[in-house]
Formats: structure tokens, C-alpha cells, sequence
């Protein structure tokens, strides 16, 4: 029952929200709209058999959103095509796979923020992108004797991001009928382990009621505005933790072990919402991180003589940032390349790692930020999820 009431109370504060914004008639760009449709947990092929036989899933969201337009002060929703921004609640129904044992995976509800923008808008016709961001939940966790095939979940909260493309018709000024396609992550950015975590592919129809028909944005709202190229210069420190595979597959369990990581970067701002640039990183483990790896790899990989390997708690890297900027708040993505590494002969093996993350700037604190950020390699596997703060310059 635990699931429902998380869906009941979820949904019930999304009305709540709702409700106080009806009131105010200067603002009727309020819109509800309920999704539902379709999905499958991607895989690779036989991975997942001693866990179920089929992986499609029924989905359900509840969204409420406001549609920005001209009257607001941020110029940044007329660089963005006016979008529509809100809270939303999604369900997954992965209970509903046709399991092999007794190992299983629970619904799926997840609370997140959304960002909707149309590349075409006219009256009748929409096309465009949305993007969510939020957490979900999952009651169904990883256990050696209870659920040992559930090696999806650790945990009981995780991260959820979710890709979307979007095509809608108005019938009425009110009403708007879509279809979507959505891409769907979730897992706990290693703090947790096994974590493979969930990807899904949705196919979903959705029913929207807007307040008030929204706008079509006129042509002199996408003028784009003088804007002075300049160079943006970051400092920055985080504080993570990570869990050890080469723990887990010796000793059945892991420890949240603590993962600190610094540097800096600098990026050239070319138009209000994109930036590009190069950054130098840094992260360090405790030496008892690498006590434990060590110890664990000459269990695993003797062959590979992890006796003589020279373990070391630094490593560094060089590269290549992307950001991305609306207001105040910035989401980035980096991919780099190790100048320095000794962690193990198996542990984060590879050269290359990635970044992604979200900050949001303080300027009245001397641009002074506070954000997060979920480091991987292999484009795939999450190695840790950091808290970090830092400064622009």
C-alpha cells in the first residue's frame, strides 16, 4: 500500500499548487495535463533472464504547468521560445513484468520539474522537446536472499531524468491532444550498489487543459537581443561518495566510501543560453579506499599482479565542457580524458570519464553557486554523485 499513498500524496500536492494559482486573473497561463501509454526497460540481450520474461510497463503522468510568454521580466523565456515549465508525478507499472523467480522490481513513482519548448507553435500545431528532472521512488530493493536477481535497485530513492519529443493539436482553445515519446533514467549515481540502473522508452498520449489558449510568439519576441560574448571562469570543490564493485564481488557488501573532487574551468559565453569551454579536474579517494581496492583486486585479479601496481589516492584529468544557461541556472556536460590515474588494475578502468550536473548562481553572493553533479565512465556507468559549491568569476 505504501506505493499508492506516495502516488495519493504526490498527486494531491500537485492539486494543491494548483488550486491558490486559479485565483489569480492576471495570470491564467495555468495548464493541467494527464499522460498515459506505454513503455520497455531497454537491456542487453539475456542480461535480465533469471529475472523476468518480458520488461513493458504501463506508465501514467500528472503534470501542471505555466506557459511563460512576453509579460515576463527574464528575457531568457524569449530566447527559449516562451516555454512551459512545472512539477509533475510519474508512475511506472514495472511491477507488471512476467517474472522468473522470486525476485522482482516494484512501481516506479517519481516527482520531478519539467522543461517544455516548441521548436514550431501555431495555433492548431505544436512540435517540439521536454526535459524532467526529479527523484523517484522504489520500494523493491537489491537482496542476496530475498531479491539476488534485482541487481537494478539498491536503494530506495533515486535520481530520474527524462528526455522527451513532443507533436499536439488543439481542437479547442482550451484543449490539446499529443502524443510523445520519452526516454527514461533512473538510478542512484553509485550510492548505492549493484546499481545497473533503469532505462526506459515510453510511448504515451496526453489530454492538456490550459486556463488560456496559449500564444503564439510574435515574430519581434524572437528578435534576439545584443548580447556581449565574454569568457565565464569557474572555481570549485565537491564532496561524494562511491561505492567499490571490486568490494561488492569479494565481500557481498560495499561501504559508502567518501570521493572529494576539485578544479576549475573556463568557458566562452557566445549567446545567452550555451557556453563552451575547457576545465582541469581533480579527484581524490582516501588512502583507505585504496587499501580496500587493493586487497579486493589481488582476490579477483591475481592474474594481473595487483601486487606490483603503485596505487595512489589523486587523479586528474583535462575537459571538454558544454553548459547550458537559463537565468540563474546552469546544466552542464563534460567529457575527459585521465592525465593522471592509479586507482586500480580493474577499478574505473579507462581513460575517459564524463560529467553532468546542475548549478544555480548567487549573484548578490559574489556569483557564488551551489550545485550537483554525477560523474561515469563509459558514458554509462555512474562512479559517484557529488555535492559541489563553487564560484564564478
Amino acid at each position: 500500500m505504501k506505493k499508492y499513498t506516495v502516488v495519493v500524496l504526490l498527486t494531491a500536492q500537485l492539486l494543491l499548487l494548483c488550486t491558490p494559482l486559479k485565483g489569480q486573473e492576471e495570470h491564467r497561463r495555468w495548464n493541467v495535463t494527464a499522460l498515459g501509454g506505454a513503455g520497455y526497460m531497454l537491456h542487453e540481450p539475456g542480461r535480465f533472464d533469471k529475472l523476468a520474461r518480458s520488461f513493458s510497463y504501463p506508465t501514467a503522468d500528472l503534470r501542471i504547468g505555466y506557459y511563460t510568454s512576453s509579460d515576463d521580466p527574464s528575457s531568457y523565456a524569449s530566447i527559449c521560445g516562451f516555454p512551459n515549465i512545472g512539477l509533475g508525478v510519474n508512475w511506472k507499472g514495472v511491477s507488471h513484468f512476467d517474472w522468473v523467480g522470486k525476485s522482482h522490481l516494484s512501481d516506479l513513482v517519481s516527482l520531478y520539474g519539467f522543461f517544455e519548448r516548441d521548436f514550431i507553435r501555431t495555433r492548431k500545431f505544436s512540435f517540439g522537446y521536454d526535459f524532467s528532472l526529479g527523484v523517484a521512488f522504489n520500494s523493491a530493493v537489491y537482496d542476496k536472499d530475498n531479491n539476488p536477481e534485482n541487481i537494478i535497485f539498491s536503494s530506495a530513492v533515486l535520481a530520474y531524468l527524462a528526455p522527451g519529443l513532443h507533436l499536439s493539436f488543439r481542437p479547442t482553445r482550451h484543449l490539446q491532444l499529443g502524443l510523445a515519446g520519452v526516454l527514461t533514467h533512473m538510478s542512484t549515481g553509485r550510492l548505492a550498489y549493484p546499481n545497473s540502473g533503469f532505462n526506459g522508452v515510453d510511448v504515451v498520449a496526453s489530454a492538456r487543459y490550459a486556463m488560456e489558449e496559449p500564444k503564439v510568439p510574435e515574430r519581434k519576441h524572437l528578435e534576439k537581443p545584443a548580447f556581449p560574448k565574454h569568457m565565464l571562469y569557474e572555481v570549485f570543490a565537491g564532496y561524494g561518495a562511491h561505492r567499490c564493485a571490486q568490494e561488492f564481488e569479494t565481500t557481498g557488501k560495499t561501504t559508502p566510501w567518501p570521493t572529494y573532487s576539485f578544479g576549475a574551468s573556463a568557458c566562452y559565453q557566445y549567446i545567452p543560453t550555451l557556453s563552451s569551454g575547457l576545465g582541469l579536474d581533480f579527484f581524490y579517494f582516501p588512502k583507505s579506499f585504496l587499501q580496500c581496492v587493493a586487497s579486493s583486486e589481488r582476490i579477483l585479479h591475481a592474474q594481473l599482479h595487483p601486487e606490483k601496481y603503485d596505487y595512489r589516492p589523486l587523479s586528474m584529468g583535462i575537459s571538454a565542457v558544454q553548459q547550458l544557461h537559463y537565468g540563474n541556472f546552469t546544466a552542464w556536460f563534460q567529457v575527459g580524458v585521465y592525465l593522471y590515474k592509479h586507482l586500480g588494475v580493474c577499478e574505473q578502468d579507462g581513460i575517459l570519464y564524463q560529467r553532468i550536473g546542475g548549478k544555480y548562481v548567487f549573484p548578490k553572493l559574489a556569483n557564488a553557486y551551489v550545485g550537483f553533479s554525477c560523474k561515469s565512465h563509459h558514458f554509462s556507468r555512474a562512479a559517484s554523485l557529488d555535492f559541489i559549491v563553487g564560484v564564478r568569476i
